[in-house]
C-alpha cells in the first residue's frame, strides 16, 4: 500500500505541476511595461525592494550577467494578487564558488547556466515576491510556481533555462512555501541573517549602549575612540559621480574576497539608489584627510534597517577597526529612522554577534529540470561555506 500511495502521490504532483491555478498573468521585460497602480497596490504591503523606484534603479544599473523580468497575477475580478520580480542570470561555475575542493573544481570547469532567480542576487531577503494583503499564502505560492514556469518556458527563444531559484525565506515565513515541494522544488539552507532587535523605545545610540553589558559596551567605545584618535571622520555621504566611483572601488575590494560572486554591481548603482530611494537610503563613509577608506549603505524597509553593501580599504582596515565602526554606524542610522530591527546579513557573523545580533535561519527553494544536475547543484550548495553564528550574551539580562 505504501508503494501504491507513493505512486499515486507522484501522479498527483505531476498533475498539479501541469495544471493552471485559474489566475491570469501579465509578464514583462521592464517594470515600465507593468500597470503601475496594480503593482503598487500589492508592493505597498511588501518590501521596499519590490517598489518601482527600487526596481527602476536596478534596471538602470544591472549586473552585466543579469536581466530583469516581472509578472502580476490577477484574480477573476481583475484584482492584482501576486507580484513577482525576477532576474535571469548567466552563471558560470567560477561565480558559484571560490572553493578548491574536487566538486568545486568540476563545477567551475563545466557549469554554465541561465538561471531564473525569483528575487535579487544583489540583496538578501524575500525581495522577489509580494502577496496582496490577507491573500491565502499557500495559493500565492502555487501561483508563484506557475508564474516561474511560464517565464521559464517563454525564454526558450533566448536560451533555455533549466534551473530556478527562489530566495531568501526566513524560518518564520517558511511553512506556507513548503507547498513548493509539490512542484519539485527542494529546500536548501543558507547562512543565517544576523538580526539585531532594537525595539521601539531607543532614541539614540547612547540608549542602545545602555542595553549592553559592560564588556561589550566597552568594546564599542574603544573602537569609536580609536577611530577618533586616528583623525578619521564619520559622515553621511551625498553621492555624485566622483564619490560614487570611489564607493564602487571600495565595494569591489570586498567583492573580490567573497566566496560566491553570482552578480557584481556596476559603477553608478549606489548613486541610482540614492536618487530613487531618497530618504530611505543612506550611505555613510569613514574618511582620512586624504581619502575615503570605508563606507556602508543602509536601506529602510518598513520597520527594518537593512545593512546593505560595505566597502573597505583593506590596507587601512588592517591597522584600524574601520569595518567594526561601519557596523556601529548602521545601528545609529536605524535608531534615527525609528527602526525596530537591523538586518545585518549573512557575512562576518562574529562581529555582528558582538553587537547583539542573533542568527535567523534562511532558506532558498531550488529546482532543476534535469534530475542528475539537480542533485549535483544541491550537493554543491550543501558544500558551500556555511558559518554557524557564535553565541554571545551581549545585552543585559532583564
Amino acid at each position: 500500500m505504501k508503494i501504491i500511495n507513493q505512486v499515486k502521490d507522484k501522479l498527483h504532483r505531476h498533475h498539479e505541476r501541469h495544471s493552471e491555478t485559474g489566475y491570469r498573468f501579465v509578464i514583462a521585460d521592464s517594470i515600465a511595461f507593468i500597470n503601475g497602480n496594480d503593482w503598487d497596490d500589492v508592493a505597498k504591503h511588501n518590501s521596499v525592494f519590490l517598489t518601482r523606484n527600487y526596481l527602476q534603479a536596478i534596471e538602470s544599473c544591472s549586473p552585466e550577467n543579469t536581466e530583469q523580468r516581472y509578472a502580476v497575477a490577477y484574480d477573476q475580478k481583475n484584482q492584482p494578487m501576486v507580484i513577482i520580480a525576477c532576474q535571469i542570470a548567466q552563471i558560470s561555475g567560477d561565480k558559484l564558488t571560490q572553493e578548491s575542493g574536487e566538486l568545486s573544481k568540476k563545477i567551475k570547469k563545466s557549469y554554465e547556466e541561465r538561471v531564473l532567480v525569483c528575487g535579487n542576487l544583489v540583496s538578501s531577503g524575500l525581495h522577489g515576491i509580494g502577496f496582496a494583503l490577507n491573500f491565502d499564502q499557500q495559493t500565492a505560492w502555487r501561483i508563484t510556481a506557475e508564474i516561474l514556469y511560464k517565464i521559464r518556458r517563454a525564454e526558450k527563444l533566448s536560451g533555455k533555462i533549466d534551473f530556478v531559484m527562489i530566495k531568501d525565506i526566513k524560518r518564520p515565513l517558511l511553512e506556507p512555501s513548503e507547498v513548493l515541494e509539490r512542484y519539485s522544488y527542494r529546500r536548501i539552507q543558507t547562512d543565517p541573517d544576523m538580526v539585531l532587535e532594537l525595539g521601539s523605545e531607543l532614541k539614540s545610540f547612547d540608549d542602545y549602549l545602555t542595553l549592553l553589558t559592560t564588556k561589550y559596551r566597552g568594546r564599542i567605545k574603544k573602537i569609536i575612540k580609536t577611530i577618533d584618535l586616528a583623525g578619521l571622520n564619520c559622515e553621511k555621504l551625498s553621492l555624485d559621480e566622483g564619490s560614487d566611483a570611489k564607493v564602487h572601488e571600495l565595494y569591489l575590494q570586498v567583492e573580490a574576497k567573497s566566496a560566491t560572486r553570482l552578480a557584481t554591481l556596476p559603477k553608478g548603482y549606489f548613486l541610482a539608489l540614492q536618487e530613487s530611494l531618497g530618504d530611505t537610503f543612506s550611505c555613510y563613509g569613514i574618511s582620512s584627510a586624504e581619502d575615503l577608506v570605508g563606507f556602508v549603505s543602509v536601506i529602510k524597509d518598513g520597520k527594518d534597517a537593512v545593512a546593505y553593501y560595505v566597502g573597505l580599504d583593506y590596507n587601512v582596515n588592517k591597522k584600524l577597526p574601520i569595518y567594526f565602526r561601519l557596523l556601529q554606524l548602521v545601528i545609529d542610522v536605524a535608531i534615527n529612522w525609528s527602526c525596530e530591527k537591523v538586518l545585518f546579513g549573512r557575512t562576518a557573523l562574529e562581529p555582528k554577534a558582538n553587537l547583539g545580533a542573533e542568527p535567523v535561519e534562511e532558506f532558498i527553494w531550488a529546482r532543476h529540470r534535469v534530475p542528475v544536475v539537480n542533485f549535483m547543484v544541491r550537493k554543491l550548495f550543501r558544500n558551500m561555506p556555511f558559518d554557524i553564528a557564535p553565541e554571545r550574551s551581549v545585552k543585559k539580562k532583564k
